[in-house]
């Protein structure tokens, strides 16, 4: 079981610099796209929604298992 917690430990160590990472590339990652200047902001704002929903699950469900 300590095995499978220090594992559970890594990958949130790990999902929470790619969340940081993700944070600190914000504009490249998520900004105007440069080859489609016709995508919608609505389009972007959704994208990021969905990629600090999927985040933010991971992060809860990895802390869950932690604790369990």
């Amino acid at each position: 079981m300590l095995i499978l917690k220090a594992i559970i430990l890594v990958l949130l160590v790990t999902w929470t610099l790619i969340g940081v990472w993700m944070a600190i590339r914000y504009t490249t990652l998520f900004g105007p796209h440069r080859d489609d200047p016709a995508e919608s902001a609505g389009a972007r704002s959704f994208g990021v929604a969905h990629m600090i929903a999927v985040w933010v699950f991971g992060e809860a469900l990895g802390i869950y298992f932690l604790f369990q």
